[in-house]
């Protein structure tokens, strides 16, 4: 039915990217991981089609169902974005479409605050997309972190001197705070005079160079565990925070002029799964859920236009507030989905969340507040 399917539509496409709105204070882009070999031994198959045209960005999640007289049928899931990225699509790719646009808008204007999070079930690719693969990982060698640390050196080696670049990274794990650069010292979320948030303890070192910082980034040790999806699970979220600062003299002290968050979130549980997991993967696994959900409840919320955002509801969007709010302030969400379709409830899962972000800008757009909507399903009851 998918073979068919896909037949009768334009072929897919390892990137497609809507038209830029540079007024936008969020983006929402979707990347689809390849196959696994395990995947496709156990008899798992392609679920997803990503296609585009010259209107927008799209894919479609091919649902398999079984009806009622036991015959198989499929669910089309047609879904928007501002971008889709198919299996053949790099880190470098993704760069260029997501990131490279919101690094010019923070080097474009003064106190901007930018933060770009990878979302997604356990395994569905988040880790790679944000770290990459190494030197033998071909257009995928170099995650997020490398491209936009090799960005924001050649716009300040550019304006020739009087910017400097610090950098701070740290988990969340557990609803606390810990500094990857510092032996996982626990540090704390605070709100300043101005409103901004702090990270009162982190270490923060100064760089000369996007090798410095990744040289930086090899000596943090993430927390991680073996759960029933993935040997090497990332169980608490990380953020990377570069910050540039335009150099103070006697009469003036340093400012920020742009700071990025970039965030690796832990993977959204499989509940069904976790019950073969020991006490403390359930206990990450409630956790990582909880703050997504609060994520969540914040988004809706400032689509519902209410006068309360509860973002003091977990360290996670504490975190995250000031890429929220102001109007210098940009957001770039990267949902990652499994084509598996043994994944394919997961990945309709974090397609919809992705969804809701973008309803709450698109709705923005229209008129302030905002709000939110549902993929477009169409059966297919075929042979």
């Amino acid at each position: 039915m998918i073979a068919r399917y896909r037949q009768g539509v334009p072929p897919s496409v390892s990137v497609s990217v809507a038209p830029a709105n540079a007024s936008a204070s969020i983006s929402v882009f979707v990347r689809k991981r390849p196959l696994l070999p395990d995947e496709l031994r156990a008899g798992g198959f392609d679920v997803v089609t990503t296609s585009g045209s010259p209107s927008g960005a799209s894919l479609v999640v091919h649902e398999p169902k079984t009806t009622v007289d036991l015959s198989k049928a499929m669910d089309n899931h047609t879904y928007r974005f501002d971008g889709v990225f198919g299996e053949d699509a790099t880190n470098v790719h993704l760069f260029a479409s997501a990131l490279r646009p919101m690094v010019e808008h923070l080097f474009s204007c003064k106190g901007g605050h930018g933060t770009c999070f990878a979302y997604g079930q356990t395994g569905s690719g988040k880790t790679v997309t944000m770290e990459g693969l190494g030197p033998s990982g071909g257009g995928n060698a170099e995650g997020c972190y490398a491209l936009v640390a090799n960005e924001i050196f050649n716009r300040v080696d550019k304006a020739g001197g009087g910017l400097q670049v610090r950098a701070g990274f740290f988990e969340i794990y557990r609803g606390k705070c810990f500094d990857l650069l510092n032996k996982k010292k626990r540090v704390e979320v605070m709100e300043d005079e101005a409103g901004q948030q702090q990270i009162v303890g982190l270490e923060q070192a100064t760089l000369s160079s996007a090798a410095a910082l990744m040289t930086l980034l090899d000596r943090s040790d993430r927390t991680t565990r073996a759960t029933a999806q993935n040997t090497t699970s990332s169980r608490s979220h990380a953020v990377l925070q570069i910050t540039v600062l335009e150099a103070g003299d006697g009469w003036k002290a340093e400012e920020v002029r742009c700071k990025l968050s970039l965030v690796d979130l832990a993977g959204s549980e499989w509940a069904a799964k976790a019950q073969s997991d020991d006490r403390a993967n359930r206990l990450d696994g409630a956790e990582i859920n909880k703050s997504l959900l609060c994520l969540k409840e914040c988004i809706r919320a400032l689509g519902g236009g209410g006068g309360h955002v509860p973002f003091r509801g977990s360290k996670l969007t504490q975190v995250l507030k000031d890429s929220f709010v102001g109007a210098s302030s940009r957001t770039v969400m990267i949902a990652n989905v499994s084509p598996c379709s043994a994944c394919c409830e997961h990945s309709l899962n974090t397609i919809r969340y992705a969804e809701r972000v973008k309803d709450w800008q698109a709705t923005a757009d229209r008129a302030e507040p905002n709000t939110g909507g549902g993929g477009k399903a169409e059966p297919n009851t075929g042979g």
